[in-house]
């Protein structure tokens, strides 16, 4: 007989495609994962998974097996929710936190779906600035944060946080000025963008107050000063970023050169506005082609660069039923819009 932890546990590594992240994700070790994958593929009589040193992927009979189970696990996990749900009620307000225009629509669409199993629910919308971070929510500003890979490690998030499924991938491009040499290309290379002015988006609060008040701040400063801009940790690790992450952003200067350093932003407003004007260049979710369209600035898909990846995250403290709620819901809009960016409404 499967447990269902072991269920849990395929069904991680699946989504994942690493056993690291699924055991950080899971907070269990990746002797266990490694374990209990073992223990699942001797019930079956195949391998589940191709594992080489540098990546692990499907094999026919496991992706099938993902296919059956992962609807049929949610649906339990949904059943008993819902239950939960019309035994104690789900109502109330839930204070969600997004960034840009894009993600905006989605949040609002996933509230609309929201309501009408919970009409007792009101979602209210926080925008957050793009050096934000996880911050709204330590500050307990909002309950639940829509962020990507790039602006916090959520994979593996803090201890105190929770992290739901990704629910949407996107590619990365690059922004670069109409007038910029890029804006002719077909793809830029990841390694290529350490040449050009990288824009610096500001440091947020929460590693401004965690870096200045006890050692050597981002990019230089001294201890009890304003920080300046370091690479989000998310970004740091998906990029490989040097050490001095501050000087050349991404992909690193060529041939030991020093990289120019564009502006600092706040906003995406800013950034787009700082890229118009030719001030630097910066990577962006594929959606901004749409949504943050200007007649001044180009965009260029990026080679060789890992996808963004779309996860709802909250307070482990604060998970309630009407945070459950809404990340079922989350993950039934997706379900049904596989372009959920874009969908109409």
């Amino acid at each position: 007989m499967v447990e269902r932890r072991e269920i849990e546990i395929f069904l991680t590594v699946g989504e994942e495609l690493h056993f690291g992240r699924s055991a950080e994700r899971l907070r269990v070790s990746v002797a266990m994962v490694s374990k209990t994958v073992q223990k699942l593929e001797r019930s079956v009589g195949a391998a589940l998974f191709e594992r080489t040193s540098r990546r692990v992927a499907f094999t026919a009979i496991g992706r099938r097996l993902f296919e059956d189970l992962r609807p049929a696990h949610q649906a339990v996990l949904d059943a008993f929710a819902r239950a939960v749900a019309a035994g104690r009620g789900v109502d109330g307000v839930l204070r969600v936190g997004f960034l840009g225009t894009a993600t905006a629509e989605f949040v609002v669409r996933v509230a609309e779906l929201l309501r009408t199993r919970h009409p007792g629910c009101e979602v209210r919308l926080h925008e957050s600035r793009f050096t934000d971070g996880t911050a709204p929510l330590r500050e307990e500003v909002i309950d639940v944060l829509l962020i990507d890979n790039f602006a916090a490690p959520v994979s593996t998030p803090a201890p105190e946080l929770s992290a739901g499924p990704v629910l949407f991938r996107e590619a990365p491009m690059l922004a670069v000025s109409a007038r910029h040499p890029l804006a002719r290309r077909a793809a830029v290379d990841v390694a290529e963008i350490g040449r050009y002015g990288v824009l610096r988006p500001r440091a947020s609060p929460e590693r401004a107050v965690r870096t200045s008040a006890s050692g050597p701040a981002p990019g230089g400063a001294a201890p009890g000063q304003a920080a300046r801009w370091a690479a989000p940790q998310g970004a740091e690790q998906l990029f490989a970023w040097p050490e001095d992450a501050s000087s050349y952003p991404l992909g690193g200067a060529p041939e030991g050169g020093a990289a120019g350093r564009g502006a600092e932003f706040g906003s995406v407003q800013e950034m787009c506005a700082l890229i118009g004007a030719g001030r630097g260049v910066y990577p962006v979710p594929s959606h901004a082609r749409v949504y943050d369209a200007r007649p001044d600035v180009a965009f260029v898909p990026i080679k060789g660069a890992p996808a963004y990846e779309w996860r709802l995250i909250w307070l482990s403290a604060a998970d309630n039923n009407l945070v459950r709620a809404f990340a079922e819901a989350a993950r039934d809009y997706v379900a049904a819009h596989p372009d959920p960016l874009t969908a109409p409404a």
